[in-house]
This record gives C-alpha cells, structure tokens and sequence, in this order.
C-alpha cells in the first residue's frame, strides 16, 4: 500500500518538493479511514484543512433551504482518488460549501488525507524556499489554460500575501503572522497633484517673473546684483515646499487585513507617526464621501469607519476608489461573522458527540499529525543568551514577552557621567601637560572622581534595564524598578479591559530611530498604561492585539464549551423524561360534542 509520503510525493500538489519537504509534509498530515457512509465534513463547518482522496472517494451535496425553510439539494460533486479541496483554505479559513460523505468505491474504503492549514504554514516558514517550488503551472487544455501542477492560483496568491516583504517585523506597518493584507493603499495620486498644484505653478512662473524683473534693470543698478540670487532662492525655497508635500503623502498608509483596520498618519511637520487600529469585528458602518465635483470626477474620496474602539472612528481620507473599503470591509466584516457561525456550529456538534458518546464512523491510519510550534526567536545558550535576556529590547519567553526601552534613551540618560568622564581626561591632561602636575599626584583624585563616575553610569545602565514592560497572556504590566533593590513599582491591567491600542513616534529623533510609546487605553477603575520610549512601536502593538485575540478567542471558547454543555444536559434530560413517557400533551385534544 502506497505510504503517505509516497502519496503525496506523486500528487501534483507537491511533485516539484524534495524528498525532505515531502517528509516534512507526511509529519503534518492525517490519513484517515471513513466507514461507508461517515460524514467527512458538514455544510458550514469550518474550512481550514486541506483534504486529498487517498482511495475510495467523497461525495458532496450542498443544501439550501427555501422561503418555507424546507431544506433541497442544488449541486452534487465526487471526488475521486487524487481529487482534492481546497487549497485555499490552507491560508484563509472559510465554511464548508456542502456536507461531504464518504463512500467505498469497488469495495476500497474511502481514506483522505487532511493537512491543517495552520500547521502548513508553519511548515512553509520552516521551509521558506518550498514556496516557490508551489507555483501553479499551467498548460492550455482545449483552447482554456488548466492548472496540472501545484497550488491554484488563488492559493498561492494566498501564500505570497502571507509571506510578503510586508511582513517583515520592521517595517512601517508590523503584521501578524497569520495576518492576510487584503486592501492597502496610500492617499490619491490626485490628492497629491491638487496639494502641489499652486507650489508648482508658482516654480514655473514666478522665479521667471523675478529674473525678468532684476534683469530688465540698470546693469549698474544695485538691484540688477541681484538678478540670479532671488530667482534662484525662491527656487530652492517652493522646491522644497513641493518635496516636503510629496514625502508628506508618500508616508501614510491605510492596510485593511483579514483581522483588523490599519490607519498609519506620519505628520511631516512635527516628524510624529500614529498608527490607529481596530479589529474587523468592532467596525459597525462605512460611509462613504465624495464631496466635491473633482473628487467625484477623478474618483477619490474619504471611507469613514465606525468603530466599537475608543478611536471611535477611523478615516480612509482622500484616498483612490474609496467604494473598495467599503467591499472589502463589507466581505472580512461577513466571513468573520460566518466563521463565528461556523465555530459555535462545530463546537457545540463536537459538545453534543462527547455528551452523548456517539461512537465514531472514522480512525487513524498510523501516527496522528504532528503539531508544529508556532515559530520563535532561538535564543543562545551560555553568556550570549544571559546578555540577550538582560539587554535586548524584546525578549520572547515562554509565557511572556519582556521589552525594554530603546538603547538611544540609555545613551542620552548617560550623557552626564560620560561627559564628566571625558571632562576628566581633558582636565588631567591640561595639568599635566601645562602646569607641571605628574600621573602619580593626580592618581588619588582620578580614582576617587573616576570610581563615582563609574557608579554613576552602572546605576544609569541598570536602572534602564530595569525599566520593563511585560505582556503575558493574561496581563499586561510596566515594571519600574530602581537598581540594586532601592524599590519598584508596579502597574498592570488585565488584556481583557484593553479598549485600544495606540502607538506613535512623537518627534524626530523618534521618528529617525523608529521608537515612541503604546498607549493601552483601559476600561473600569485601571489607569491608562503608557509603554515609552519603546523601538518599533507597531510591532508592540501587534503583539498586543496578537495576545488580545488569542485571549478572547480562548475567553469565547470557554463561554461556548460551558453554554453547549448546558445545552447537552438539557436535552439529555428531556430526552430521559420523553423515554419514561412523563411529559404531557401540549396539544389540545379533540373537544367531544355536546
């Protein structure tokens, strides 16, 4: 019998892979054996496998309900050995389409196997240069070109998406992991043109006007001196206003992903960056404007989105075909309400089965899937992993992530006792070189001044590195600990109150060296916290909405797991009472005549 990793060496899928991708692959894949029968996966469940006929084969029937809810069959399908669905959902989780059934096909019991998209994902991080070798390739089939190797092509667009040059962690925008861009966008090019437009014309026309002014004078003249300076200055000057507008446009953002609404403003002027976010299921309207006839003509305008954060409100402000926002709000605004649909579905199937012991129609061909990890940081062993755990700015642990404020702010704190060090060396070389002072009388005083100094600058270090934020998967605390024990403070607030997050660079050193302050808006009695001075700010701030989702979908989880048990019990109960024939008839009887 044909191996897993055999299988899918020979699938089109994966024909391209090596031998130690392929098994990679077989690790991260359940093969699993269906009685005939056996429902494989219902309609509205959740997507996020891939699953490939092994033997046998499946058969799909997708069921619409009318206007009197009397449930009818619209399309039917059959998946044969090497067929398989879908891709896609490796990297965007959706429904399922139609309840899928397995059926032994010449007495072959149907055997799939299914790969958790998560777990693929991993995989493909684990082997980057893998992707490429997953390209769609396509031949041309009766005049129409035909994919017969590799992913589809909206799944490997999928898979570029996710790993994109976006994702990198520094970049302007930080994305999560697991994070899918489906809209991004800067200001109108048109938005640009009208903010130049009067600069422009004014470079074209009125350092001519000066030129032909100074140099239509008296050659003698003093003002005919003047005649290259002042066209020449006023050049430089509206060039220099036209760059500052073009820089000004070409730093803001707006990113639409498939988990929440991104708004990045840098402000020229003040050299201050904000990075505005909400998730997709706090977005309640979008409106749409396009208030003037130019902006009507060209087609751009402003996508005003109503939030349940403390923002309230976001704006896509003057920005190309704003009606785009609003479609792919719109789209990520339903997929997440059905997926939540499709969640408490499979839950509460999955409460009811183990309530009841139903007895399975399906098990394992060998070892279960492995589950990978998700990805992190390899930290060093010895005195390199002590010192990265004492000084570098983000340091991920098991159950915590630690970070500490940017080393510039560690510089600009020691300034003084450099500076004073530095200060010292100038002044012992000045006696000794001009005033007939050696080494040897100087050494006593040297020690002494040097010794503070260098207490000084150690406090300094210490009392940065002790300065931390902690974010776990419950809480989140900014620590300020004084060095060598003189005391502490302590601030924290649990995730579940977070109303918003806010990260900014508020000046241009900030902005130079990529690190400002998060600010947690909190509910309840708790104070706001301030995370300051922290590098790249827009990664914190994904880390804490990364941590925030996973708590509250543990939180809904756990609601759901409780709700349906009671649900369970209670149609155990009932159904206890019907079998002891204990309840009574709702429904009136025949009345007898009079």
């Amino acid at each position: 019998m044909t191996t897993k990793a055999e299988f899918l060496q020979e699938h089109p899928l994966f024909q391209e892979l090596d031998e130690e991708h392929i098994d990679a692959l077989a690790k991260i894949t359940d093969e699993i054996q269906y009685e005939n029968g056996a429902m494989v996966a219902f309609q509205g469940d959740v997507a996020d496998s891939l699953y490939i006929v092994k033997s046998g084969r499946l058969y799909a029937e997708t069921r619409q309900d009318d206007i009197e809810n009397n449930s009818y069959v619209v399309d039917t399908q059959n998946y044969l050995v090497g067929d398989c669905f879908s891709d896609e959902w490796l990297f965007e989780p959706n429904v399922h389409p139609a309840n899928i059934k397995a059926k032994s096909y010449q007495d072959t019991p149907a055997v799939v196997l299914i790969i958790n998209g998560s777990n693929f994902v991993r995989f493909l991080i684990q082997y980057p240069e893998a992707l490429p070798m997953l390209a769609p390739e396509e031949e041309e089939v009766d005049g129409e070109m035909v994919v017969v190797g590799g992913l589809s092509p909206v799944a490997f667009a999928a898979a570029q998406k996710l790993f994109a040059k976006a994702k990198r962690r520094h970049t302007v925008i930080s994305i999560l992991p697991d994070e899918l861009v489906e809209y991004s966008a800067r200001r109108s090019r048109f938005y640009l043109l009208v903010q130049i437009f009067f600069p422009v014309l004014a470079l074209l026309i009125i350092p001519t006007l000066f030129f032909m002014f100074f140099g239509s004078q008296p050659a003698d003249s003093f003002i005919y001196r003047f005649r290259f300076s002042v066209p020449i200055g006023v050049t430089i000057v509206l060039l220099i206003i036209v760059l500052f507008q073009a820089l000004d446009w070409s730093n803001d953002y707006f990113v639409i992903t498939n988990k929440r609404v991104v708004h990045r403003e840098f402000d020229l002027r003040t050299f201050r960056v904000d990075i505005k976010t909400a998730r997709i299921d706090q977005v309640q309207s979008v409106e749409i404007a396009k208030p003037t006839f130019i902006s009507n003509l060209l087609n751009f305008g402003t996508a005003r989105i109503t939030t349940a954060s403390a923002f309230g409100t976001i704006f896509f402000d003057n920005i190309d075909k704003p009606i785009e926002v609003k479609e792919t709000l719109d789209r990520q605004s339903k997929l997440v309400k059905t997926l939540d649909a499709s969640k408490e579905q499979s839950m509460l199937r999955e409460t009811f089965s183990n309530h009841f012991a139903v007895e399975q129609q399906y098990e394992a061909i060998g070892e279960r899937a492995t589950e990978l990890p998700p990805v992190k940081p390899v930290h060093q062993d010895g005195l390199r992993r002590r010192l990265q755990r004492r000084y570098f700015w983000r340091v991920e642990e098991e159950d915590v992530i630690i970070y500490r404020k940017h080393f510039i702010v560690l510089i600009i704190e020691s300034i003084i006792p450099i500076g004073l060090a530095l200060l010292g060396l100038l002044v012992t070389f000045v006696l000794v070189r001009f005033f007939d002072f050696t080494l040897r009388q100087l050494l006593p005083a040297l020690i002494f001044v040097y010794s503070i100094d260098i207490l000084w600058l150690i406090w300094r270090v210490e009392d940065w590195r002790n300065d931390m934020f902690q974010l776990t998967d419950r809480l989140i605390i900014d620590i300020d600990r004084k060095p060598f024990g003189f005391g502490e403070s302590r601030k924290q607030a649990l995730l579940s109150n977070i109303q918003n997050v806010n990260a900014y660079t508020p000046g241009l050193i900030h902005t130079i060296f990529n690190y400002g302050n998060v600010e947690i808006e909190t509910a309840g009695a708790e104070s706001n916290l301030v995370f300051e001075n922290i590098p790249y700010p827009s990664v914190i701030q994904s880390d804490i909405f990364a941590q925030l989702e996973n708590m509250l979908d543990e939180q809904r989880r756990r609601q759901r797991g409780s709700r349906h048990k009671e649900y369970a019990l209670l149609l155990d109960v009932y159904k206890q009472t019907v079998e002891q024939d204990r309840i009574p008839d709702r429904t009136p009887g025949e009345v007898p005549p009079l």
